[in-house]
């Protein structure tokens, strides 16, 4: 409920941020404030039920993600990493393009279904990529960071759909006639867009760690985040390899905060570029000032399956005192730090490792994620 009332702030922000740059767009009634509260706190439980059907489809869907040596198609036969690296790319979009029109047969062209489905495919895969290369560990806080985006998402399409049923119609943009239904609708399309982005460039470079950590660490081509991650990574291996494992899982992790400092900076900058994302961020900034801190609509990370129907089975790490300003990449890669740090922490505890791997199979196999 504390996470639904974050959202209700969100739309109550947007409208008023909004209001104030436009001095024509109408204010947003007690009443509509009561309504927002009333169809958030329908889905303070998840209660749906996946049918015989829908099962066997995500079923098929994870099995597509868990080919992962059929990702290396042709990858032997390319001259050089980089053109490896390429390869791999495009052998991962053509996976994403198989796993879209498989979701538009099955749920009859629903935007919303396939936005979801392509969702649980970067989940699927992150599992299944964090089984196969272990030893590269972005992808274990990768499944949790993108199934947060998941929940983002589907709260943005229950509000919608409330919007539609209640009819009601807050014009933030009177210029284009943009409502708060449609500007929920673009950011789900920009957050899921930037999650393909991202999945699409570190499963390419978790599957390249195969040909060892220390031939790509010097690659030019390669960012000087990227660069780093890998002569990091090239340093765990070989804590690994002499029997060091607290070494080799402080180093691993120290790996991870590079590559996610290169999926920030030059994969996901330019969707924070973005002036609806822009807004967010103020947005965001707004929330945490209001609530003294204990509500982030982006930046804090649930380390467990659902944070509506099993919050005790998970830990929130909460966004960094210094990672308020989500436009900023700096900011942003405070936030990854973070969670990684935290993770690493985390993961040292008998118990909580066994939860966290648990919660990472569950997501993977689509059990009890979030939906609509």
């Amino acid at each position: 409920m504390q996470y639904t009332k974050s959202i209700f702030l969100l739309l109550l922000a947007l409208v008023t941020l909004t209001r104030c740059s436009k001095d024509n767009t109408a204010p947003i009634t007690k009443t509509q404030e009561q309504l927002i509260l009333e169809m958030l706190s329908q889905y303070a439980e998840d209660t749906a039920v996946v049918s015989t059907a829908e099962r066997a489809f995500l079923n098929e869907i994870r099995a597509i993600a868990n080919d992962v040596e059929g990702l290396y198609a042709g990858v032997e036969a390319e001259p050089d990493y980089q053109a490896k690296y390429e390869r791999l790319k495009a052998n991962i979009r053509a996976r994403i393009a198989i796993v879209t029109q498989k979701a538009d047969d099955f749920y009859h062209h629903s935007p919303e279904q396939i936005t979801l489905t392509r969702n649980a495919f970067v989940l699927m895969s992150y599992d299944a990529l964090q089984r196969y290369a272990p030893a590269f560990y972005w992808t274990k806080l990768g499944i949790f960071a993108a199934n947060e985006v998941r929940s983002g998402v589907v709260i943005c399409y229950i509000l919608k759909r409330g919007f539609d049923y209640h009819q009601v119609k807050w014009v933030l943009d009177p210029a284009t006639g943009a409502t708060a239904a449609d500007v929920l609708m673009e950011a789900t399309q920009i957050l899921i867009g930037g999650q393909l982005d991202v999945f699409t460039d570190i499963g390419a470079l978790a599957l390249l760690n195969k040909y060892g950590p220390q031939n790509l660490k010097d690659q030019p081509w390669l960012t000087a985040d990227a660069q780093r991650g890998f002569a990091i990574q090239y340093d765990a291996e070989q804590a690994l390899k002499n029997g060091n494992i607290a070494a080799y899982q402080d180093l691993q992790t120290t790996a991870a905060i590079e590559f996610g400092a290169h999926e920030q900076l030059y994969i996901l900058q330019k969707l924070w570029d973005k002036p609806l994302m822009g807004l967010f961020a103020q947005v965001n900034q707004w929330t945490l000032g209001l609530s003294q801190g204990q509500f982030a609509i982006f930046g804090d990370l649930f380390i467990g399956v659902n944070k509506f129907t099993h919050p005790e089975e998970g830990f929130t790490v909460k966004i960094p005192a210094n990672g308020h300003n989500l436009v900023s990449g700096a900011d942003r890669v405070e936030i990854a730090r973070n969670g990684f740090n935290s993770l690493n922490r985390q993961r040292k505890n008998a118990n909580w490792s066994f939860k966290i791997d648990y919660a990472q199979a569950r997501i993977g196999h689509a059990y009890g994620i979030y939906r609509w």
